[in-house]
């Protein structure tokens, strides 16, 4: 799991920023890889940012997500959406 925000959760052992992707070897996704981020504005800048680093598209969500106790994150407004 990496945190991308400014604060780091507590299951995160690791961090790393949209910036930071290009460190990423590209070699390390299969084409057909299947990648997406959970978090909050990821397909606003993120998603773009992963393709260019890694050559595999990233899902990522237009507005905000919120976690429920043991669901997947859900957008929080029916103008959010996932996009990749």
């Amino acid at each position: 799991m990496f945190d991308y925000s400014n604060v780091l959760d507590s299951a995160s052992k690791s961090w790393l920023h949209e910036d930071e992707l290009t460190k990423i070897n590209r070699r390390a996704f299969a084409r057909s890889a299947f990648v997406k981020s959970w978090g909050c504005h990821t397909g606003e800048s993120m998603s773009t940012k992963w393709r260019a680093a890694t050559g595999v598209r990233m899902i990522g969500a237009i507005g905000k997500t919120q976690y429920m106790m043991e669901e997947l994150p859900v957008l929080v407004s029916q103008t959010d959406r996932w996009v990749n």
